[in-house]
Formats: C-alpha cells, structure tokens, sequence
C-alpha cells in the first residue's frame, strides 16, 4: 500500500502528536511519582532569605503545621493558589498553621516587589537558584507542601484549580486534630 505525499505527511503528523503525548503523560507521571515518594518522607530542612530580610529555617517551625507554597509571578494559577493558601493560614494560624510562600524567580527584584505587592502575612522567601525546589522535586507550579508538625511530608498538592480550597481544608483539619 503506497500514501500519497499528503497521506504520508498526515500520517508522521499524527504519530508525532502521539508521541509527545506519551512523553506528556510520562512526565506527568514521573511527577506524580516524585510527589508520592516525597510524602511521608522528612521534609528537607533549608534556610532562605525573606522579603523583610531575615533568614527563615523551616525547622523553626517543627511543632506547627506548615503549608509550603513554591510560586513565581509568572505563573497565572500560582496568585490564586497563594490567596486560597493564605486563607486557609487565617482561618486556622491560631491553631498551629503556618504558611512560608517559596518564590522561584530568579531575579531578587522580582521576588521582592511580588511579595511586597501582596502585602503578604506570611514569609514570602525567595529561593533564587531553585535549590529548595529542587530539595522538593518542584515539576509543578504551583506547588504546595502539607508538613506535620513533626516535620514529615503529608500531602503534596500539584498546580491549582478553584475548589482545591477544600482539599486544603480537608487536610489541614486532619493534621491539626492529630496533635
């Protein structure tokens, strides 16, 4: 059987389409798993410098539960996320949540004038080299982290869709109740 030109072209088109969906839904798939074998595991302790200047230490926070939010400004979901993020940090900071936003430009400016935008009640820490994302295997943004307050991965949210505040929710209570 012999395809024209145009039925040869449709044809390494569609196997071309195919072929980077398979390689999509691969790497979606190594993602997730780095994400599932992230939990349960000891969250990678790191010191990054904050918006205000000080150096934070996630250890500092061990006895709390911390939402672990990485972010850029380029990122169209991660605003959203980070609002929904700091909700839940209102609602249940006086029973032990704390919330660190982990910003992934790469320029400090950037990094900077974001959090200063955001008014933020929280620390906005900037992680210019990507070492700590790289610590959390970020594939995702936004990404956010549920830590125990004994410092081990819980939960591992991945990019943000309106309603994930549930989710959020959900499992916040659980982690506070356990204590």
């Amino acid at each position: 059987m012999r395809l024209s030109r145009a039925g040869l072209s449709r044809t390494v088109q569609l196997l071309l389409a195919a072929t980077a969906l398979a390689l999509a839904a691969a790497g979606r798939a190594g993602i997730a798993a780095a994400a599932e074998a992230l939990a349960g595991a000891a969250a990678p302790d790191f010191v990054l410098k904050s918006a205000g200047g000080s150096n934070i230490r996630l250890s500092e926070y061990r006895g709390e539960v911390v939402l672990l939010s990485f972010w850029a400004t380029w990122c169209g979901d991660c605003r959203a996320q980070l609002d929904a993020l700091a909700d839940a940090r209102d609602v249940y900071g006086s029973a032990g949540l704390a919330l660190l936003a982990v910003n992934l430009d790469r320029d400090d400016m950037t990094a900077r004038k974001a959090a200063a935008d955001m008014s933020a009640a929280f620390p906005v820490l900037h992680d210019q080299g990507g070492e700590v994302g790289r610590l959390y295997d970020v594939g995702t943004l936004p990404t956010a982290i549920l830590i125990d307050r004994d410092g081990r991965v819980r939960k591992v949210f991945e990019g943000y869709r309106r309603g994930d505040e549930r989710l959020y929710a959900e499992e916040t209570e659980r982690l506070l109740r356990e204590y």
